[in-house]
């Protein structure tokens, strides 16, 4: 608290900053008060765009080793609830000073960014800045424009040619990546909608647009600039890494798919990222359950000073740069380009302790950003079964989305999951993991299939949610090996 009492949003002192102008905007939801990114686009002459990704330089307040900056170490990354947030720094930061709110001068990390046709960095320029974004714009205002919706096209008509350049440099970089190799596992998420009480009142999938995708795509391609940047300079630095999977899960992952009438191009014991694409990209719908199960066989993302380049999106190089508001390692990046680009303080002397100094910033994040993710999914589960209370005894159409040794998953409509016992399905069934499914002398339940269940209890308690089924598979049952050949398997 006392230090946040010496922060003044006169910036009088940082005048000599390169004063960024043009039509900037922020996009986000809605509901969001920390707005750490904001973005701008020019086309050039050459034909190129300029992709302007500009951060709240949230490094400017908090200064290594003050009580701010070992609190945001501890706490490692904000951690986003069904009703609430618990921020990495406090709403004066977060929600005021470093956020970029229209039509206020803030500080920030620039990266311009030159892209060519085909989605390749040509050029790029990183530095400190001033500015003022345009407007506060939402996800929902931006899909509407590229929906090419005259009502909203009207009145955002000074940045609606933005807007659509911006949609258009969306597409080369999303181009660009699955030609790389990048995974997009595309797995649907809930929301689930409180009273201001807290109560759960409805459960909805997420429907993600064209905007939210545009901002995802120029995120990941700031990260990636960054990291190149530094890495060509062979200083310290924090990357964002995935190792690539393990090869005797992906032959599990292979057996399993084929027990479904999908193939899995195996080399030398590996699967290239363009096979598992082309995999993912081929699953029908009724399958959808193993992007879920592929996902967890892959290996998980993490922080390290050692750059082993991100299986996932095919780079070779990446780090987190756009979110220094809600991730501790965004914050490092922003104080190591401060320190190596603006500062020009690289000493041979200081790269063993600055190396060994990420080496401890990446393990700690990386756990606190295990724990947030473990504590989202522990609340998700408990505000389901919270909210299935109300419907215990109603029946819905499900899907089964995984099956194991002790039961079936199966999935409503709306994504919320529960579990069909085994103990609790007529007959004796034993678990097929080749073909996904648990089967008997007279019948069979495999991934996929479509059934009529009961909400047979949940709890908010236990975090569970029980279902039973009351009306076996609706329609015709899937035949092994009536697939036809997927594209790309050889």
């Amino acid at each position: 608290i006392d230090q946040l009492k010496t922060f003044s949003d006169d910036l009088s002192s940082e005048s000599n900053r390169r004063r960024v102008t043009g039509n900037i905007i922020t996009i986000d939801s809605e509901s969001a008060k920390d707005l750490d990114d904001a973005v701008a686009i020019k086309k050039l002459d050459n034909g190129n765009y300029q992709l302007g990704v500009y951060i709240a330089d949230v490094s400017y307040y908090v200064a290594e080793n003050t009580p701010l900056d070992i609190e945001a170490y501890n706490r490692g990354t904000s951690v986003y609830l069904t009703n609430y947030v618990i921020p990495m720094l406090p709403h004066k930061l977060s929600n005021d000073l470093c956020s970029l709110n229209p039509n206020i001068d803030k500080l920030i990390i620039g990266c311009e960014i030159e892209i060519d046709k085909f989605g390749k960095v040509v050029n790029y320029d990183i530095f400190e800045g001033i500015m003022k974004t345009k407007y506060r714009m939402t996800y929902t205002a931006v899909n509407a424009i590229l929906a090419h919706d005259n009502e909203v096209l009207n009145e955002y008509s000074d940045i609606a040619q933005d807007v659509l350049e911006m949609g258009n440099l969306a597409n080369i970089l999303t181009q660009m990546r699955h030609q790389r190799g990048a995974l997009d596992f595309d797995i649907p998420e809930s929301k689930i909608n409180v009273d201001e009480t807290g109560i759960p009142i409805s459960v909805e999938l997420i429907i993600r647009g064209l905007g939210e995708k545009l901002i995802e795509e120029f995120m990941l391609i700031a990260n990636e600039t960054v990291a190149q940047a530094i890495e060509h300079l062979r200083l310290p630095f924090i990357y964002r890494v995935h190792d690539e999977p393990n090869s005797f899960k992906l032959s599990k992952f292979s057996d399993i798919v084929k027990g479904l009438g999908y193939k899995l191009a195996v080399r030398k014991e590996k699967v290239t990222q363009h096979a598992l694409q082309n995999m993912l990209e081929d699953i029908k719908e009724e399958d959808d359950g193993l992007r879920t199960l592929l996902l967890r066989m892959m290996a998980k993302a993490k922080y390290s000073e050692k750059n082993i380049g991100h299986y996932g999106l095919a780079s070779t190089s990446y780090t987190h740069f756009t979110s220094p508001i809600r991730r501790y390692p965004d914050l490092i990046v922003h104080r190591l380009l401060r320190k190596y680009l603006f500062k020009h303080q690289v000493l041979a002397t200081d790269q063993d302790e600055e190396l060994k100094k990420i080496s401890i910033i990446a393990i700690q994040s990386s756990k606190r950003e295990r724990d947030a993710i473990e504590c989202e999914y522990e609340i998700n589960d408990m505000k389901m079964a919270e909210y299935m209370e109300n419907y215990i005894g109603e029946k819905y159409e499900a899907k089964i989305s995984s099956v194991t040794n002790f039961g079936l998953f199966a999935t409503l409509k709306n994504g919320i999951e529960g579990l069909i016992h085994i103990s609790n399905l007529d007959g004796y069934y034993v678990y097929d993991e080749r073909r996904m499914a648990l089967v008997s002398k007279t019948n069979s339940y495999r991934l996929g299939d479509k059934l009529v269940i009961k909400v047979k209890n949940a709890s908010k308690e236990t975090r569970q949610i029980d279902f039973e089924i009351i009306e076996g598979v609706k329609g015709e049952r899937r035949k092994e090996g009536s697939r036809k050949k997927q594209k790309g398997a050889s």
